[in-house]
């Protein structure tokens, strides 16, 4: 009105009051961390919640500096931790009820500032269920109680969660296939701006850059997350969780390494050192014992919801780990404990190949990172492929059947032989992909057990073009009783089951259309101990009938497990085979970062149709 009074038009008045109303909205936006708008201002984002007085007074308290809680305890030189007064969490009572089944039932736990802590148990155990609770996923039952510094957790709210420290990996990762790498990681905690309005593509891009080459990763960052490979994934979404500019209490890491080469595990391991020298507590989840014996402090272990207590890492050794996780009552915990003894004291498997005649051969394996790629494959033998990623391990095994852009020349033991055949026509040949149970196309997550395991052979329960539901039934009954599938359900949900289990269907789901050649990629990524020797032992005995086996992991354990020959790949060529005894960690691990070339590039094996 003043500016109407001394004569002004009207519209400087109206552009006057917009932009006082802006600027009001903007600085409510900025100061009030719970607007529902647009990400507040970082300072203003990055206040931790205020110390109780138990956290301020005393020996052992938590000091706050930036959202971080820095332990007063000194962390010991052999990493023995001193007992603090607050842990940075305390759980207590915690359990959470689904229809028709308890997930978890009073469990406790604490993890103090500065410590690693794995968190240990086979699928189904309830640790999902324990880290959504944690991220405000979901709301456990009344009486639970989750502390963090002191301060007691709001449960049912991520907000709230990621207000009070608590920054997640989850199994599933939470990314958006759509989306780029950049855009995935901007989702985390927004995108960098210029003058806090428009997206700073370029320096967003730097930003993204610079947090993935601490995981020592390369792949391109502006191409959609869907074209990725699982490692880059999982490292889109390490990354993320790991930002700098993240001030986390605590950071909760669920089988962060299930695709990572070894290489990109170690440096892995180095951040999450780093983050514990820093004051950061850490929750790691993950089913390889021996990253639980290089890395955690202490262990608590979930068995059907239930704790079977917290131990120091340092007093246990492997098998009594395992039968820990896996009890004392359950069939063949002595067992599992071998496939994850050292090396050198693992058996070697029988090497078969040379005595059988070839059930698959490989001639011009060429795709976008195989280079003419020839090798063959016994009756009953497992071959094993290792290699780190970008070797062309990750594409052989669709490369071979049609799945992936590819070109190459494949007879079968009958003579029968095929130029870069279709899905369909390699399945024709007796050649399946098996692909991991979380991977998209090995299992419909809507459908049942049933409905999932007769999808490929569905002819062979039909008459006349109609299904017998009768035959149907009873022949994936015995597939679920024979692979020890649980529940045995025939019309549980697929998405309703176990890692461990899904497995165990997708391996049922081809088994049963009696293949002659399986392809597997990364058999045990995402499954607990005693599944992860259910699929040993379910390959091996597959084996011994006649089935051939390919095998490309990411994991040096299975292969040493269950392989009679490997090959190692690098720049999409073969540059190693080890048999038998010369199957070692060591010359895997070698050949897979560069070791010397071998002959095995130009050796002359026979074309495909000619004989030797």
């Amino acid at each position: 009105y003043g500016l109407l009074a001394v004569g002004a038009p009207q519209w400087t008045m109206n552009v006057f009051v917009g932009v006082a109303l802006l600027a009001a909205i903007g600085l409510t936006h900025v100061y009030d961390p719970s607007s529902s708008g647009r990400r507040p201002w970082r300072a203003a984002r990055a206040q931790p919640p205020a110390a109780t007085p138990a956290q301020a007074q005393g020996t052992g308290a938590v000091s706050m500096e930036v959202g971080r809680a820095t332990p007063s305890a000194e962390v010991a030189t052999n990493g023995a931790i001193e007992q603090p007064a607050v842990p940075t969490v305390q759980i207590s009572s915690l359990s959470k009820t689904f229809p028709g089944q308890r997930a978890l039932v009073d469990v406790d736990m604490d993890v103090l500032p500065g410590e690693i802590h794995a968190l240990l148990g086979q699928n189904g155990s309830g640790k999902s269920t324990m880290i959504k609770i944690l991220a405000g996923i979901y709301t456990p039952d009344p009486g639970s109680v989750v502390r963090v510094c002191g301060e007691e957790l709001p449960f049912g709210s991520p907000r709230d969660s990621r207000r009070m420290g608590l920054q997640f990996v989850h199994q599933s990762l939470g990314i958006i296939e759509g989306l780029t790498a950049v855009e995935n990681i901007a989702l985390g905690f927004g995108y960098v701006r210029r003058a806090r309005t428009f997206i700073n593509w370029p320096a967003q891009r730097r930003k993204t850059r610079r947090l993935l080459d601490k995981l020592s990763i390369d792949f391109d960052i502006g191409c959609p997350v869907s074209e990725l490979r699982p490692v880059e994934r999982s490292a889109i979404a390490i990354a993320r969780a790991l930002d700098d500019e993240v001030a986390a209490r605590v950071l909760v890491l669920d089988e962060p390494t299930a695709a990572l080469p070894p290489h990109e595990v170690e440096a892995l391991f180095a951040l999450v050192r780093q983050a514990r020298l820093d004051g950061t507590s850490v929750i790691y989840v993950s089913h390889r014992l021996n990253e639980i014996f290089q890395l955690a402090e202490r262990t608590t272990v979930l068995r059907d919801g239930v704790s079977q207590g917290t131990v120091n890492v340092a007093d246990i050794d492997h098998a009594s780990l395992v039968r820990m996780i896996v009890g004392d009552d359950a069939a063949g915990a002595e067992e599992v404990a071998v496939a994850y003894q050292a090396p050198e004291e693992r058996p070697t498997p029988t090497a078969v190949a040379g005595e059988q005649p070839p059930a698959l051969r490989v001639r011009g394996l060429t795709a976008h990172r195989l280079d003419g790629v020839d090798f063959d494959v016994a009756l009953g033998e497992v071959v094993g492929v290792a290699g780190l990623s970008g070797s062309g391990r990750e594409e052989l095994a669709g490369a071979i059947v049609g799945e992936r852009p590819s070109r190459v020349d494949l007879e079968i033991a009958d003579g029968r032989r095929k130029s870069d055949p279709s899905p369909r026509q390699s399945r024709d040949l007796g050649v399946v992909l098996v692909l991991p149970n979380r991977a998209a196309g090995a299992a419909i997550m809507e459908f049942t057990m049933r409905e999932n395991i007769s999808l490929p052979s569905l002819g062979q329960d039909s008459t006349r073009g109609f299904l017998n539901r009768a035959a149907e039934a009873s022949h994936v009954s015995r597939w679920i009783a024979g692979l020890d599938i649980r529940p045995r359900d025939p019309e549980r949900l697929y998405a309703l089951l176990s890692g461990g289990n899904q497995q165990k269907v997708v391996f049922g789901k081809w088994l049963s259309f009696g293949p002659k050649v399986m392809l597997i990629d990364d058999p045990t990524s995402g499954v607990d101990v005693g599944a992860r020797h259910a699929i040993y032992d379910l390959i091996r005995h597959q084996a011994r009938a006649g089935v051939s086996f390919v095998v490309c992991s990411s994991d040096t354990d299975d292969l040493l497990a269950i392989c009679d020959r490997i090959l190692v790949l690098d720049e999409g060529r073969i540059v190693e085979e080890l048999v038998g005894a010369d199957i070692e960690e060591g010359r895997i691990l070698t050949a897979m970062v560069g070791g010397e070339r071998v002959a095995s590039d130009a050796r002359a094996l026979e074309p495909i149709g000619e004989k030797p």
